[in-house]
């Protein structure tokens, strides 16, 4: 600091504010050229991110199995072309099936007449070892809505439900495995992925359950063909609340769609067994948490029957499950661009096949559970509570 008496030496000067030396240098550190420094050379780097995305993009577009067609000479395996013949005829044969509009009537007797001839087929070859049941439900009723976090009533009169059961001889009462899917679809979509595709693949798996000598599930299992998802998962409710057979119900696979293409991923989950056994038993599994989290915390504007199912305030609600949708090419999703012909093949076969497996699987965990303590069905849905689970 200056004193400011204008007589201080040089020499203090210098001692206290050293002068730069113009010959000090100084060392760059230089990488060795045989690059041996950390981490990976730029070059191999994005080589390695090249590889892993090829390797993604063929397990999501390649690794299917091949479809297998009507007339293929075991009728006992899960057949891609027979689901998409369904799809067809509902999605470019009917048509948009808005709940309420003309559409869903040809759309109804189309599911009831191809489930009743099913029906009859398992009662006609499989009566020594199934029970087989057909129910045509049309529910009324109404239930609160969050929507986007502002609660609605939610009203609906006369829907229809189709429901087949189909069960081990003499244990239609038992635990059941429901499996759902709708058969209407949003304003203007012909919904051929969502959700023909959803529905044909109920049904081909009936047509394999009616083959002679094919697997008896060890429990009782409800196909749920619902006609009203769209309208924010009416129909669901009317099966839960108001179907006999819903008290029955343990465990719940919902089957849905937001694209043409595979893979299907499971999504959503609640009980904790039903995501374990679904992974260890389907031949293609994949799961995923990123949508459940988008939509529980971004509050977009989907859902799911899956919703319904899993309400712990419903008395036959609060079930153990999981909710499984095929994801890719939503460019499709809920628009005129959903027909059955733009689904990539292969995709329903992966579908069909992790769907039928499942449907085993599950049926044998709850054949397993015993009918009180910890292990039951209902118990296992005791820890979910409102506001908590997935």
């Amino acid at each position: 600091m200056h004193d400011g008496d204008g007589d201080g030496d040089d020499d203090d000067d210098w001692t206290m504010i050293p002068k730069p030396k113009s010959n000090r240098k100084f060392k760059v550190p230089i990488r060795p050229k045989g690059g041996s420094g950390t981490g990976l050379p730029p070059l191999l780097a994005l080589w390695w991110v090249a590889t892993l995305t090829a390797l993604a993009r063929w397990s999501v577009l390649f690794n299917v199995p091949a479809p297998v067609g009507i007339g293929a000479a075991d009728q006992s395996r899960f057949s891609e072309e027979r689901v998409l013949t369904h799809a067809r005829d509902l999605a470019e044969g009917i048509g948009p099936r808005v709940v309420s509009t003309p559409a869903m009537e040809p759309a109804e007797w189309y599911v009831v007449d191809r489930a009743r001839e099913l029906v009859d087929e398992i009662s006609a070859a499989r009566a020594d070892d199934m029970d087989v049941d057909l129910s045509i439900h049309r529910p009324t009723g109404s239930f609160r809505l969050n929507f986007l976090n502002n609660d609605i009533a939610n009203a609906y009169t006369n829907l229809t439900n189709v429901v087949v059961r189909v069960a081990p001889k003499d244990q239609s009462d038992a635990k059941s495995v429901l499996l759902n899917a709708h058969f209407d679809t949003t304003l203007g979509s012909p919904g051929g992925a969502d959700c023909a595709s959803c529905v044909g693949i109920l049904l081909e798996i009936l047509r394999v359950m009616a083959r002679p000598g094919t697997r008896v599930p060890a429990a009782p299992v409800l196909f749920l063909f619902n006609g009203g998802e769209e309208t924010f998962m009416q129909a669901a409710h009317g099966f839960v609340a108001h179907h006999p057979w819903a008290k029955t119900v343990g465990a719940v696979i919902n089957i849905e769609a937001t694209g043409t293409s595979g893979p299907d991923v499971l999504f959503r989950e609640t009980g904790g067994w039903p995501a374990e056994v679904y992974m260890r038993t389907a031949p293609r599994p994949a799961a995923t948490a990123s949508i459940r989290d988008l939509v529980r915390f971004a509050n977009l504007p989907v859902d799911t029957d899956f919703s319904v199912f899993r309400d712990p305030t419903l008395a036959n609600g609060n079930l153990p499950g999981v909710d499984i949708a095929s994801m890719l090419d939503g460019y499709s999703y809920h628009t005129d661009r959903d027909l059955a012909g733009r689904i990539r093949r292969g995709t329903i076969q992966a579908y069909g096949e992790n769907v039928h497996e499942a449907m085993f699987a599950f049926a044998r965990e709850l054949q397993s559970m015993p009918a009180t303590g910890s292990g039951d069905a209902s118990s296992a849905r005791e820890p979910v509570r409102p506001g908590a689970g997935t």
